[in-house]
């Protein structure tokens, strides 16, 4: 259970970090961007809570990048075992290979964004 739920929030932090590098490089406000996110149908507390980690630049860790990389290599192993392709999250994993390799390994696991933007 706890390999799917991570697998699932690490594609989501990629997913949020994406748009919000697309959204500040065509001149986006990133507060609005949060604003609109924060009142459709995808709000949700991590979006609320990590997308002002994502404008702030600080990434404190509450769960450290390292640990969700490991989780998300973990969960890419289990479904080749099962032979479930799992495509989203064997990206999301390389995207926090990348911050882990930058140095971002003992920053949140927000700190993906600083690879992606």
């Amino acid at each position: 259970m706890k390999l799917v739920v991570n697998m699932i929030m690490g594609q989501m932090m990629t997913a949020l970090g994406e748009g919000m590098a697309l959204g500040r490089k065509c001149g986006l406000d990133g507060g609005q961007l949060l604003e609109v996110l924060d009142a459709g149908a995808m709000a949700n507390p991590m979006f609320k809570g990590k997308g002002q980690l994502l404008l702030s630049g600080e990434f404190p860790a509450s769960f450290p990048l390292k640990h969700m990389q490991k989780d998300l290599r973990l969960a890419v192993e289990l479904g080749d075992r099962l032979g479930q392709p799992l495509h989203g999250a064997a990206t999301a994993n390389e995207s926090f290979k990348r911050a882990r390799a930058a140095g971002h390994a003992d920053e949140d696991f927000a700190a993906v964004f600083r690879v992606l933007e």
